[in-house]
């Protein structure tokens, strides 16, 4: 379990996704940025596109979010943005 990371996206309205995963790809401004576990403190936009991640070895998600705010820090990542949407 020390490879994986915690991801949560949650919408205002309170809908949210919530999973243990091994990588996530989140979209910014200036391209994606990737996480993997025990990645450095980060603050970052969030710009509307594919949030991507990974759980094993070959078992790709997608979620189609809108412009919000991620941070990362101690394994976790949490991703506050207008909505989401299962690819």
């Amino acid at each position: 379990m020390a490879d994986r990371i915690k991801l949560s996206v949650v919408t205002a309205e309170g809908e949210s996704h919530e999973k243990m995963v091994n990588y996530v790809s989140i979209p910014t401004e200036f391209g994606s940025v990737g996480v993997l576990s025990g990645h450095a403190p980060m603050l970052c936009a969030v710009k509307s596109g594919i949030l991507k991640y990974r759980v094993g070895e070959d078992k790709v998600f997608c979620l189609s979010v809108s412009d919000g705010i991620a941070n990362v820090a101690d394994n976790e990542v949490t991703v506050l943005v207008s909505y989401l949407k299962m690819e």
